[in-house]
């Protein structure tokens, strides 16, 4: 299999006795009209990220619970082990266990154990899920990412198993990520009660797409299949996607009838890693000349590389993902070629411009945040500045009794999103670097005991659930939270 980045729907990571265990998890929910609905849970194990048995064989017990409310709906223990490995190079290997559930919800709680650690720790995963299908309407099944396929009339009937599904024997890409060894991409999904909408055997059109998070649809990435309407149809589909640059992309799949009117869809969103050839961006600029990128006159090595973790708070999760992981290794020409990406993608025309316009709240945090062991940037308030901008209103304590100094940042709109507010705090005393203690931006750190957190500098913690703090201890937090000077 593959070596796979870590954007994913769900990584599961664990450090014990020194060795570092990672699986990753996706489920796919499935109707059988007629039946019960399914889902299938996949568990993909990274192949040198676990511990190896004198033969060669990783061995990783998984249990797997799914619940409904504090009731057990179902429950499996397997013991999943790799393929003999004899050299350095390990082998990814993946695990399926399939569910069969009524419509509801569920939670399902995973546990993962590698066998050939003395002394492994369990890791756990919690994943509330809902299982819905009207059976009524035309609808679908989720989108499933494929490794490989074939049809299952070419498997004999002794090696069919889990990964069988509707004529298909399908091996997932557990992933939403495809880095540049990755030319095309396959997917897999049915839909349902087309019968019932256009009736039996009568054509309708499925359109499979590759779209922008507009649903704006990138090149020539679209496919019209004419299909009959039946209780279940199968949309098994490739693109290559070689010429698809960087960036956040969705695979669409949409139910049209016969005068191309939408009748439904599903979208699944997965992230591309090909950063374009230079001469793809090179463009005539009236500030730098002819045919010379900006980042071009950025020549020292260590300064591009500061700039683009700079600009870590205004990145998507795939450019996070390379800032995070490639830029330490990237070559000087690579660096400057994804710092002009970054830009052109935000000012098509001017992509210097909306790099200098950044560049002047960098210093700003830098001179305001920034200490002798940390750049503004680097501090949480340092990114909410940059992510978020300069905030509306800003309380600032430096002392009150039992209290830590703190700030409250009110901010009137972030987007679609009003009236929002940031805590921090400075536990250390000695320097300039406050946490993030509460949040109520989405996304953001959600603490229902922040103001008890903020007042326990001086007044111990004895009850775990207390949420406010103590009677007697003079709090104004809460009141500038509430409203802000």
């Amino acid at each position: 299999m593959k070596n796979i980045f870590t954007i994913l729907v769900l990584l599961i990571s664990m450090i014990s006795s020194g060795q570092q265990m990672e699986a990753y998890y996706d489920m796919k929910k499935y109707n059988l009209p007629g039946d019960q609905p399914y889902v299938d849970v996949y568990l993909s194990f990274i192949g040198n990220k676990v511990k190896y048995n004198s033969i060669g064989i990783a061995n990783v017990e998984a249990t797997l619970i799914v619940k409904s409310g504090k009731h057990i709906i179902d429950f499996r223990k397997t013991l999943i082990q790799s393929p003999i490995s004899e050299g350095e190079v390990k082998t990814d290997f993946l695990d399926v266990q399939r569910f069969s559930l009524k419509n509801g919800k569920y939670n399902l709680q995973v546990y993962l154990r590698d066998l050939n650690l003395d002394n492994g720790d369990t890791v756990k995963v919690n994943y509330p899920f809902e299982i819905f299908f009207s059976g009524n309407k035309v609808e679908f099944s989720d989108i499933e990412l494929v490794e490989t396929y074939e049809k299952s009339d070419d498997i004999k009937n002794d090696q069919k198993d889990l990964y069988s599904k509707a004529g298909y024997k399908v091996i997932p890409f557990v992933s939403n990520y495809y880095p540049k060894s990755y030319n095309s991409i396959s997917v897999y999904a049915e839909i349902y009660n087309t019968n019932l909408k256009f009736g039996d055997d009568e054509k309708y059109l499925t359109v499979v797409q590759i779209t922008d998070e507009g649903r704006n649809v990138i090149g020539n990435f679209r496919k019209m299949i004419v299909q009959k309407g039946k209780t279940v149809n199968v949309v098994l589909t490739q693109f290559d996607i070689a010429e698809l640059y960087s960036g956040t992309y969705l695979i669409d799949i949409e139910v049209r009838n016969s005068e191309n009117e939408l009748i439904n869809n599903k979208s699944l969103r997965f992230y591309r890693n090909n950063i374009p050839p230079l001469s793809n961006y090179a463009r005539v600029d009236s500030v730098l000349g002819e045919d010379l990128l900006f980042t071009q006159l950025i020549t020292d090595r260590d300064t591009l590389v500061d700039h683009i973790k700079s600009m870590r708070p205004r990145a998507e999760m795939l450019e996070k993902n390379i800032i995070d992981h490639q830029v330490s290794t990237a070559s000087t020409d690579e660096l400057q070629q994804f710092m002009y990406t970054f830009w052109e993608k935000r000012n098509k025309e001017k992509p210097h411009l909306a790099w200098d316009e950044y560049y002047e709240l960098v210093l700003t945090v830098n001179a305001e945040f920034g200490s002798q062991i940390k750049k503004g940037y680097e501090t949480e308030r340092g990114r909410v500045y940059l992510q978020y901008g300069k905030p509306n209103k800003l309380v600032n304590v430096t002392s009150e009794p039992s209290a830590y100094p703190y700030q409250i940042w009110f901010y009137y709109h972030i987007g679609k999103f009003n009236n929002r507010r940031f805590v921090f705090y400075n536990r250390d005393l000695s320097s300039n670097d406050y946490e993030l203690l509460h949040s109520d931006m989405v996304g953001e750190r959600y603490n229902s005991q922040w103001e008890l957190d903020l007042y326990s500098r001086t007044t111990p913690i004895n009850n775990v659930d207390q949420q406010f703090a103590p009677e007697g201890v003079g709090s104004r937090a809460l009141d500038y939270y509430n409203d802000p000077r």
